[in-house]
């Protein structure tokens, strides 16, 4: 990617995680100053998960001004890497987060509140819901246009924080029916907390693989060996090898040709090969072929 390509892709992900960030901030604070206020540790457990969110916000754009960046001396494969140690840890501070509010909310069952939470609780949810969804599908849409596993991970933790508000608002208006069913604030959290968790894990396991240089899945190997293969001369491929480089892949193999073949016309081969595997190959951001002779 070039300069501008790459200021381009900061300047996106910058305005984007910008927005949900002052959006963050508002809700997180209707949230929690809701939940005191109106007695509802649904709803403060909610504004706990709308505050993590703020802070995933900073370090997605903390970390945008470096992995952003071209490849240098140091760095000679770019600096996808810190994408996804990004993503690891908005995964991570998810978990703590679904903990904390299981905690929480396992308080409430055992000790519920006297009085049913008052209707700015549910109202407050009602508002978060839709807000966080809009925000969730611009998040989601920009990271998959930028190939950005760390937004991609953001626009999961937002999209969880909308569905952690529906119960919130569930329990609000059961136990405003019926005062009996204030015990469903706490439960109400506890289901929160299990939404968080589950997203949580999902952030984390794709993060792990390619912290892990796992390889890319078999029919993407097999492509790429099948489009080594369609170029004219080449006669076998093997020690085939891919791992993830942040959202892309990185593949090396060994391509044999004609031994008698002229050096220059061989070289041609191999520079064709790794133009196709660019040009045609699912995800591939960095390829090394070798010359074998037959």
């Amino acid at each position: 990617m070039n300069a501008s390509g790459e200021k381009e892709v900061l300047r996106r992900t910058t305005v984007v995680t910008l927005a949900g960030f002052v959006l963050n901030v508002l809700l997180s604070s209707f949230k929690l100053a809701g939940g005191i206020l109106s007695n509802s540790n649904a709803l403060f457990a909610d504004g706990v998960h709308s505050l993590s969110d703020c802070i995933t916000d900073v370090a997605i754009l903390i970390g945008a001004k470096f992995w952003t960046k071209p490849s240098d001396a140091n760095h000679p494969h770019g600096h996808s890497r810190i994408e996804i140690l990004i993503s690891g840890f908005i995964g991570f501070f998810i978990l703590v987060t679904s903990i904390y509010i299981a905690w929480k909310s396992f308080g409430a069952i055992v000790n519920p509140a006297e009085t049913p939470p008052g209707w700015p609780a549910f109202a407050v949810a009602v508002t978060a819901i839709f807000a966080k969804r809009i925000l969730s599908r611009w998040t989601l849409k920009t990271s998959r246009e930028l190939k950005s596993p760390a937004l991609a991970a953001n626009a999961m933790h937002q999209r969880s924080d909308a569905l952690s508000s529906i119960p919130v608002a569930v329990v609000v208006l059961a136990a405003r029916i019926e005062q009996s069913l204030i015990v469903l604030d706490g439960i109400g959290g506890v289901i929160v907390s299990i939404f968080i968790l589950k997203m949580g894990i999902d952030i984390l396991r794709p993060v792990l693989w390619q912290l892990s240089d796992t390889a890319a899945p078999p029919e993407i190997i097999e492509e790429l060996r099948r489009i080594a293969l369609s170029v004219e001369g080449v006669a076998d491929v093997h020690d085939l090898r891919t791992r993830y480089q942040g959202d892309g892949i990185q593949a090396d193999m060994h391509i044999v040709v004609d031994g008698h073949m002229p050096l220059q016309e061989a070289f041609s081969i191999l520079k064709k090969v790794e133009k196709d595997l660019y040009m045609i190959g699912p995800g591939v951001v960095d390829v090394m072929v070798r010359l074998e002779p037959d």
